[in-house]
């Protein structure tokens, strides 16, 4: 789930929690009839509210969608013949690529985002560094020994490779 996803989540949740605060208190009462009714007219003929609904309906589709896991690519295909499929996952592919990072002397706590596309894949590697590594010999280390593994397991080209180290720091035991 991307960061739009989750803020997207989050403003939901929030508007669903004033909602069903707003239903508990009219169902003990604590609004009258008569207010209920009166807020009620108010919704009939109101382009606001008509407006809101949609934009509530067009999340509650885009959380379906994103929880079902149908956004994007999961799977890249390596072979199509006429004794089968053999398909990769992205997941496999992120673990995969995880576990060559980590090969590398002073790389630690690799999470590895993958990007599916047609025939190729893009990859991210957000991981820890230790003091004292030479950040770009070890960044065109990584990059060679995942371009290669990956080549060589899969078949499948590595387009990109983006780097993040989110810390330089000794690995923790």
């Amino acid at each position: 789930m991307g960061i739009a996803d989750r803020i997207i989540l989050t403003l939901y949740t929030i508007l669903m929690a004033i909602a069903s605060v707003l239903t508990v208190l009219c169902s003990l009462g604590v609004f009258s009839e008569s207010r209920m009714k009166l807020f009620i007219g108010h919704i009939s003929g109101n382009w606001v509210f008509a407006v809101g609904g949609v934009i509530m309906l067009l999340v509650s589709v885009r959380l379906l969608i994103t929880g079902l896991g149908l956004t994007g690519v999961s799977s890249l295909k390596l072979s199509d013949t006429n004794k089968g499929k053999v398909l990769v996952g992205k997941g496999a592919l992120e673990d995969y690529i995880a576990v060559l990072a980590q090969e590398i002397y002073g790389i630690h706590n690799v999470k590895v985002i993958v990007k599916l596309e047609e025939e190729c894949i893009n990859v991210r590697i957000n991981s820890s560094i230790e003091p004292g590594i030479n950040i770009p010999e070890t960044s065109e280390e990584i990059k060679t020994n995942v371009r290669e593994s990956i080549k060589k397991v899969t078949g499948i080209e590595v387009k990109d490779i983006e780097l993040f180290f989110k810390q330089i720091k000794a690995k923790e035991e």
